[in-house]
């Protein structure tokens, strides 16, 4: 039986501590002579933000019918306060990504991890404000065990992970300090002190000289220990006071190392990128960018947009309401299998994904490119291939299915199990691609008024008529005539032009644009004024990992003039937004 209790003792006390320290510390860590509470924590006149669904922000108050001031329009905190920085506890995504990245593509994670929340409609906000979780601690260690198990199951399979592979204790050309203090590098973000090197050393001694022990035993549990310290489970990037920048806080070079992978890569930065922090390359605007270009030609880089449009088209798990398991009525609809949904967010993230590495993002609104496989195509009305996979398929001239608003995960995940939502689709553009504020339903307000038409009564009809209660009509008026225009799709995204019989009229008017279907509907999107700079302040605030404020209004005019004039590609406003002296510094240029 090895001998555990070092290492016992070592991952109990950092994951305790790990617990402690983020429930001390969320959301006001770090010097702010503002003397208010950053975004996440209690402002002076009461608590923070509420946490939000898929479809918009916890905030409420008057709706309005363009983009707000500081961009993402969704509950944005109070007049005058200044950004703090915080510990952000690492995503299901980071974490996944950095475990495989650290030991390996096939190293497995299980799926029971702590859920993720969002607030304000994005994990990477939430995760500023939330600590672990004592059944959170359990299941972090459980897979990380898991995945150290895997990680060292042979020598060379060790070889992998570890820069060199100790072959004793004593081992003179590979000790278990250089093999460790390299591993923790990565792991932590950071150079690992003498203490940490000298802790965990003595972990993997001591586990590797018990009783049945070995060296790659020693060496697991270790690494296991190392993967379940606070610093690895949350990104600790806290800023110091800056002498050449008016005393700003400034996030030094490790720090930015591991903003970046975080924005970038989803996971922990590699030696490249730490090696240029030891440099004080990512002291500069300048070192930054060229460190941000290296890295944004990595695979690894289509992880970043495939993170962001999970939060902000509504398919991570965390989202109020799961699109993978998403319900649909089976008499109603068929040809909702279990492999529909699955197609459909995959063929999602491949759209973003051909879009924000090669051209105008916004063309994604009104794009007739689309990827399917034959289960898709069966649905799209597209032909069926001989061998089934995804491919890239062009819809003809014409066709009444264009860009985002006619993909199935966005027409299904907006959709109810056994009809349609206008007033869901049309809240998921107000709010998700317009960043206009809906506030929630009075509490009297009858919501199921199509639950159960009149004989001869139209969908439009319907809402029309509900409009006119002025307590639904500023709301609705928002979203129900872009909603309307979605109605030849029903709840799975298949097209039709009728419904119950009865002829569908999917014309509207969009803030002044007339639009005849989702097709034209789609191109006044993309024309939309408020279009280009909501997509700007959405992935701003989601790679800030925190609410936009007041302070942010003059780097999002900035950014949302640089995406336009770079004719909206995604890819450089990445680079614009982690080279800017907003992400390089905690508090705004106006401290």
């Amino acid at each position: 039986m090895v001998r555990r209790s070092s290492m016992r003792a070592v991952t109990i006390g950092t994951l305790a501590v790990s617990c402690l320290i983020a429930a001390a510390c969320v959301g006001s860590i770090g010097s702010s002579s503002s003397g208010t509470q950053g975004p996440g924590g209690s402002g002076p006149n009461g608590t923070g933000p509420t946490a939000s669904g898929p479809n918009g922000g916890g905030s409420s108050g008057a709706a309005t019918n363009s983009a707000a001031p500081s961009g993402a329009g969704n509950g944005s905190p109070g007049v005058g306060m200044q950004p703090v920085a915080a510990l952000h506890k690492l995503t299901i995504a980071e974490f996944t990504n950095s475990i495989h990245d650290l030991l390996g593509s096939n190293a497995p994670v299980p799926s029971q991890l702590e859920p993720d929340q969002q607030l304000d409609g994005f994990r990477s906000v939430s995760a500023s404000v939330v600590s672990i979780s004592p059944m959170g601690v359990a299941n972090y260690e459980a897979a990380i065990n898991a995945a150290t198990q895997f990680a060292f199951s042979s020598a060379m399979q060790a070889a992998t992970v570890l820069s060199c592979v100790p072959a004793s204790t004593t081992d003179a050309a590979c000790s278990l300090s250089q093999a460790l203090s390299a591993f923790g590098r990565r792991a932590l973000r950071r150079p690992m002190t003498p203490a940490d090197v000298t802790r965990y050393a003595s972990v993997a001694a001591d586990i590797a000289q018990g009783p049945g022990g070995n060296i790659l035993m020693g060496l697991q549990h270790a690494v296991a220990a190392i993967l379940q310290s606070p610093d690895f489970l949350y990104r600790v990037e806290l800023g110091a006071p800056s002498a050449q920048d008016a005393g700003r806080t400034k996030y030094n070079d490790f720090e930015m190392a591991s903003r970046l992978a975080s924005a970038l890569w989803v996971s922990v930065p590699d030696d490249t990128v730490l090696n240029a922090a030891a440099a004080g390359a990512l002291s500069t605007s300048t070192g930054v960018l060229a460190q941000a270009k290296t890295m944004l030609a990595s695979p690894n880089a289509h992880r970043s947009f495939a993170n962001f449009v999970s939060d902000l088209y509504g398919m991570d798990p965390s989202s109020g309401t799961t699109f993978m398991t998403t319900i649909k009525d089976p008499k109603f609809f068929p040809s909702w299998t279990m492999t529909l949904p699955l197609a459909m967010q995959q063929e999602l993230f491949m759209r973003v994904d051909d879009v924000a590495f090669t051209g105008d993002y916004l063309s994604l609104y009104d794009s007739p490119t689309v990827f399917v496989n034959n289960e898709l195509a069966l649905l799209y009305g597209l032909p069926k291939a001989a061998v089934d996979g995804f491919r890239k398929v062009t819809f003809p001239q014409g066709s009444p299915r264009l860009g985002l608003l006619g993909s199935g995960a966005i027409l299904a995940s907006n959709g109810l199990p056994q009809r349609t939502s206008p007033t869901l689709r049309g809240r998921f553009v107000a709010e998700q691609l317009l960043c206009k504020t809906v506030p929630p339903p009075p509490p009297t307000v009858n919501t199921s008024v199509l639950d159960t038409l009149p004989p001869n009564a139209t969908v439009k009809a319907t809402l029309e008529q509900h409009r006119q209660n002025p307590a639904c009509a500023v709301c609705h008026a928002m979203m129900d005539p872009v909603g309307l225009g979605l109605e030849n799709f029903d709840s799975i995204g298949a097209y039709r032009t009728t419904d119950k019989g009865l002829p569908i009229d999917a014309t509207g008017v969009l803030d002044g644009v007339s639009f005849k279907d989702e097709a034209s509907l789609g191109t006044a999107l993309r024309n939309h004024p408020n279009a280009a700079p909501c997509f700007v302040s959405k992935l701003y605030e989601q790679l800030q990992g925190r609410m936009t404020l007041d302070v942010d209004a003059p780097v999002l005019a900035t950014l949302a003039a640089q995406f336009g004039a770079s004719g909206h590609r995604a890819d450089q406003l990445l680079l614009d937004i982690v080279s800017s002296d907003a992400y390089r510094f905690v508090e705004g240029a106006t401290r």
